[in-house]
């Protein structure tokens, strides 16, 4: 019994200290209480509380501040807190602008850096839907996602995850850190054949680089070796090359082309029935009739 009643007055004196961690405002707001918190903000640290936001995160400095006399990484804006309408922030430092944004971790965004959306639905021209983790990141687009550090994804619909990583186009997602393809955008607002679908950053401070790209448009551009490990690669227009029988090579088109030299390392270069030509030494060897037709 005695047991019992040491729980029970442990559990009143903590909820009274969790309740005394939250005030309830107007337009149902929620937000925390106790210390670098919207409540004691008398410097412009936090921007105004958005309809039906909850604000949880904490600031004891403006954004300025948090960038140049502290020299932390993060994105300039106009306030930290819950600002978007039905927007949530979490942790520290960090900013919720759209509509129903949400943003958890370290000096993060999550809506835009110098306005916040008050009014419902989200859209493109009513931005909202953000979504901003980790540290340093910023999630601008409409629907957009960061995570990681130093992340930007600025493309309506896009992601940018890793480190110092941007996505600027429109549906884009980049991985890895320092992408250049995305880095600036093609289209940002809309959909673009000629726009990054999918990077894969491989570069580093002051050297952007990737090693993989993918536009929407299909085409794609791969910075290192191709290692298949199956036995076939098929074309568009039905041809393939295959490696289905060990030690060679065999292409299905009826015509090959080589633009440059052709090196043959051996000694014969045969016709689906016989040789037809053989190497040795300084001579060549043809077996049959030898038909020139050009000049």
């Amino acid at each position: 019994m005695k047991k019992l009643i040491l729980i029970l007055t442990i559990f009143a004196f903590t909820g009274q200290e969790l309740m005394a961690q939250w005030s309830i405002g107007g337009s149902s707001t929620i937000y925390r209480t106790g210390g670098a918190d919207r409540a004691g903000d008398g410097g412009g640290v936090f921007d105004t509380q958005g309809d039906w936001t909850l604000d949880a995160t904490i600031s004891q400095y403006t954004s300025t501040q948090t960038l140049n006399d502290q020299g932390w990484d993060g994105n300039s804006h106009d306030g930290h807190g819950a600002n978007g309408w039905g927007s949530a922030a979490l942790g520290a430092y960090n900013r919720a602008s759209g509509v129903g944004a949400f943003v958890a971790g370290f000096m993060n965004v999550a809506g835009p850096t110098g306005s916040r959306i008050t009014s419902i639905p989200p859209s493109t021209t009513n931005l909202g839907g953000q979504f901003a983790v980790g540290y340093a990141t910023a999630a601008t687009g409409h629907a957009a996602f960061s995570a990681g550090q130093a992340t930007t994804a600025s493309g309506h619909y896009s992601s940018a995850l890793g480190f110092e990583t941007v996505a600027s186009d429109y549906g884009s997602f980049v991985i890895g850190l320092y992408n250049s393809s995305g880095s600036s955008a093609t289209s940002a607002a809309s959909y673009s054949a000629s726009a990054p679908a999918f990077v894969i950053g491989n570069g580093s401070n002051g050297s952007l680089s990737d090693a993989f790209k993918v536009l929407f448009s299909g085409n794609t551009t791969m910075a290192g070796d191709l290692t298949v490990t199956g036995n076939d690669v098929t074309f568009g227009n039905g041809e393939t090359i295959s490696n289905a029988s060990d030690g060679t090579v065999a292409i299905t088109a009826a015509t090959t082309t080589v633009s440059g030299d052709l090196t043959v390392t051996g000694n014969d270069i045969k016709s689906s029935s016989a040789t037809a030509i053989t190497l040795s030494s300084d001579d060549v060897t043809i077996a049959d009739d030898l038909t020139v037709t050009g000049d």
